[in-house]
């Protein structure tokens, strides 16, 4: 019961008593007011009866007699007028039933009024010849009894009800501030921080709501402080102070997590790129017009980062940065090279710095992030000394053969078509190792049969507009996994989906026909796509949360973005991207890293899951960093699941 509803309770409990108390004391002092008025007016009827009948008596004009009490009886006041002889002989008699006009039987049986009965001598001379008995009738006393209590009900019930009024209104504006308090709470609960304005009149409540306040502020400052503190020495750590881009140690971690990820990596191509002279043009123009060029030339590189979210780019010194492209074929990575040249051109165009090259490596099977790095080095320095502005890259490069777009297209159509895709399911454990979810890889079969990894096609899937499709067909097999098994089930939605109206409409249905087990359907969103589409995804998470699925954000960290959009977006979990839990055993910026986001998490209760674990010493250190789940090839490789 709420305590709006306690409380106005006991308010109209204790009216009603308080009602009840002074209705009984009033009835009942009305009450033996009225006894005493009949008693005192009984007798002096009674006295008056014997003198009228006194001379009569002596006459033994009976006839006279029963005229004067009729007369007096017939006047209504009287119960009972009885004459008895001295000898007891009753000479007259006269009585009427109890009634009282327009009083309800039940008042009359509540509240008894005995009546006295006066007796008083009737005298013959000096000898008593009779005596005259008079009792009044209490129906008058009745209805006056009556009268007074139903205007008294009357006028408690109006004051009652207005007090009754007055006291909601006045409890609907005191609970108010408690019911802002509790939704301040919830706020607060729901990682949001609100501060209360307006504060109530009551002295008590206005120091609960001045609490709420600070602690609500207080709750707020923490989480910044924690994420600005860790945003910081993440950004000392892995961030170029000057572009804003990675450092080279971001990219070395990035490079070498990619290229040692089945999942995520097929083939790549390295581009390092340089502005030659560059230190002449600082020495010559001040350090602020040469940071302004190496900040256009992030501006730029950025710009072509758009249209591949999955590559790496960073600045490794002075005026040289790097450029990583998982997956793509040598057409693909001699036009980047090109485009690239041409980018450096315009720069260096605008601000009289000379002439930028590219030298491009091909990744080979057993290259680490440093080999190929040194192969790619070796590249530029081959296209510098051909003197004009041009990219390079050594005759014996050689890569995976990937598929062109008409290809990709002609593959991915006739995949949707056919239905023909296969997923493989990974698990994911808490420290204890009890199974918490697993997740679904998408693999489609390729022309040579060879299965492919959702890391190769799911770019060009995007490119071409299918990945709605290729997302729409996991998740209706993940449900029907989902009504015969007890597990939780994971996927990773492309942004295309997330934004596709129709695609959330069929989620829709499928959920709403999964009922209570819709709960076993959890969906994840890169982090890039959160950052970049925050808006779609607060609409996405919307719409499916009153089916009670978890929503989480994987390869969190893996950009510089703050870490406050964690306490806008209402999701479960998050995964730490796999580039810091690789050698977190032994890398200390990984596991500064890596806690600092756990802190985050759990203080807006957010569970945190350390993706591609690989070691065990990389699972032991995980479990001293607070993290609340593990997925991994230690934990669990990908299994077939036959669709």
């Amino acid at each position: 019961m709420t305590l709006r509803r306690q409380l106005l309770l006991t308010i109209l409990l204790l009216f009603l008593l308080m009602f009840a108390g002074i209705s009984m004391i009033s009835v009942n002092n009305t009450r033996h007011y009225l006894l005493a008025q009949l008693g005192s007016s009984t007798e002096d009827t009674a006295n008056a009866l014997a003198l009228s009948l006194s001379p009569h008596l002596q006459q033994n004009d009976f006839k006279k007699m029963d005229s004067i009490v009729d007369a007096m009886f017939n006047r209504g006041y009287f119960r009972e007028i009885v004459v008895k002889s001295a000898d007891g002989k009753e000479l007259i008699e006269r009585k009427s039933p109890l009634e009282a006009q327009g009083v309800p039987q039940w008042f009359v049986d509540l509240v008894p009024i005995h009546t006295p009965l006066v007796q008083t001598p009737i005298l013959s001379g000096s000898k008593i010849a009779a005596f005259v008995y008079v009792s009044r009738h209490p129906g008058f006393a009745y209805e006056q009894l009556w009268r007074n209590s139903m205007d008294e009900l009357t006028w408690i019930s109006l004051v009652g009800s207005g007090s009754l009024v007055l006291g909601f209104i006045i409890l609907h504006l005191i609970l108010g501030s408690l019911r802002s308090v509790e939704e301040q709470a919830n706020a607060i609960s729901n990682r949001e921080y609100p501060v209360q304005q307006k504060l109530p009149w009551t002295t008590d409540l206005r120091r609960v709501v001045e609490v709420m306040n600070r602690m609500s502020i207080k709750v707020k400052q923490m989480f910044e402080e924690q994420s600005a503190l860790t945003e910081k020495l993440r950004a000392e750590t892995y961030m170029d102070t000057v572009t804003g881009l990675g450092n080279r140690n971001y990219f070395n971690t990035q490079v070498d997590y990619l290229i040692h990820n089945p999942e995520k990596f097929y083939n790549g191509a390295l581009f390092l790129l340089v502005l030659d002279r560059f230190r002449e043009y600082n020495n010559l123009h001040g350090f602020e017009a040469g940071d302004a060029i190496l900040v256009r030339t992030a501006e730029t590189l950025r710009e072509i980062e758009k249209d591949i979210p999955s590559c790496v780019i960073s600045r490794m010194s002075g005026a040289s940065f790097a450029l990583f492209m998982p997956n793509i074929d040598l057409k693909v990575s001699e036009n980047m090279a090109q485009r690239l040249v041409d980018a450096l051109h315009h720069i260096a165009g605008e601000s009289t710095v000379d002439i930028g090259h590219v030298g491009v490596a091909i990744h080979k099977k057993g290259m680490d992030a440093g080999k190929l790095l040194a192969e790619a080095d070796m590249a530029l320095r081959s296209a510098q000394s051909r003197g004009e502005a041009g990219w390079f890259r050594r005759d014996d490069a050689i890569m995976l053969p990937v598929h062109g777009a008409g290809d990709w297209r002609t593959l991915l159509k006739k995949v949707i078509e056919e239905k023909s895709v296969s997923l493989h399911l990974q698990p994911v454990v808490n420290p204890s190792g009890q199974k918490l979810h697993r997740e679904a890889f998408l693999r489609i079969s390729g022309d040579d049969g060879k299965l492919l990894s959702a890391g190769i096609f799911m770019p060009m899937a995007e490119n071409l507009g299918y990945s709605a499709q290729l997302d729409r067909l996991v998740v209706v097999e993940l449900s029907k996994l989902a009504t015969s098994l007890d597990d939780k089930f994971a996927v990773n939605l492309s942004m295309q989906s997330i934004c596709d109206q129709s695609f959330i409409s069929t989620l829709e249905a499928i959920l709403r026909a999964l009922g209570s087990r819709a709960q076993q359907l959890m969906f994840e969103f890169q982090e890039y796509d959160v950052i970049n589409h925050t808006q779609a995804v607060h609409e996405f998470i919307s719409r499916l949360q009153s089916h009670d699925c978890e929503f989480g954000v994987d390869h969190c960290g893996r950009g510089f973005a703050s870490f406050s959009y964690l306490r806008d977006l209402k999701i479960h979990y998050l995964k730490i991207d796999g580039s810091y839990i690789r050698d977190v055993d032994s890398n200390k910026g990984h596991q500064f890293l890596v806690q600092s986001i756990s802190k985050i998490a759990h203080e807006l209760d957010i569970l945190v899951i350390a993706e591609s674990v690989e070691t065990v010493a990389e699972r032991d250190m995980l479990m001293n960093l607070y993290v609340d789940g593990l997925q991994g090839y230690l934990i669990g490789k990908p299994e077939r699941l036959e669709v």
